[in-house]
């Protein structure tokens, strides 16, 4: 191998890397946006039940009380 073809394989493992990480970056923010939507369901269902929790004890504490 020459300079010329190390060159020209350099260039062609650059064009086709660029192109990788132009798809991994796109799925990347992808799955931050998938995050952030498991995130708010979380965040709602553990305030549901926190809401549910606390209805459930003041009902008890209302009919013994």
């Amino acid at each position: 191998m020459n300079s010329d073809q190390v060159a020209a394989d350099l260039a062609k493992h650059e064009a086709v890397c660029a192109e990788r990480w132009k798809t991994a970056f796109n799925k990347f923010d992808d799955m931050e946006e998938n995050i952030k939507r498991i995130e708010m369901i979380l965040i709602t269902c553990a305030g549901g039940i926190i809401v549910g929790g606390a209805t459930v004890i003041l009902t008890i504490l209302s009919l013994h009380g």
